[in-house]
């Protein structure tokens, strides 16, 4: 599924135009970005937790080059499922 599917779905269940849509999509994506990017989480019920998370310095193997090298701290987004995501994964995964 990607954004053009998303738009005409929410669209058709909410009488809105696509436009309307895809702006209200917009709005909501730059208010995960930014709150993300100042390092605060965003919840979704139902969905999930967004939260940003700092990863460790490591070495790494290059194998190219048959060396190591040191990779930086880097800040990584982390996503946790929702309690009722999880259930209805399990659910589709047990039907399977």
């Amino acid at each position: 599924m990607n954004t053009r599917d998303v738009v005409e779905a929410l669209a058709e269940s909410r009488d809105l135009s696509k436009a309307e849509t895809r702006r209200l999509l917009d709005t909501a994506v730059e208010t995960l970005k930014r709150n993300l990017s100042e390092g605060r989480g965003y919840s979704i019920p139902e969905l999930g937790t967004f939260e940003t998370h700092t990863r460790d310095a490591r070495r790494s193997y290059n194998p190219h080059h048959e060396s190591y090298m040191r990779l930086p701290p880097k800040r990584v987004v982390r996503f946790s499922p929702s309690k009722g995501l999880k259930e209805e994964m399990k659910e589709l995964e047990e039907t399977s």
